[in-house]
């Protein structure tokens, strides 16, 4: 294996290594933005049920 497949070969892998975490961190604030609106829902939710229970 010459030196310019090598260093092709290691060029591959840090390409692949930062898709992989621009993946992760791509997909990871998409989950937060869910979890939020999850919570806001929730949130909701909670005070309409206290709303009713107060009257």
């Amino acid at each position: 294996m010459s030196d310019h497949d090598i260093q092709l070969l290691s060029l591959g892998v840090a390409i692949g290594i930062y898709l992989m975490l621009l993946t992760q961190i791509a997909f990871g604030i998409l989950d937060d933005h869910r979890d939020r609106k999850a919570v806001r829902a929730a949130e909701a939710q909670l005070a309409a049920a206290r709303e009713k229970a107060s009257t």
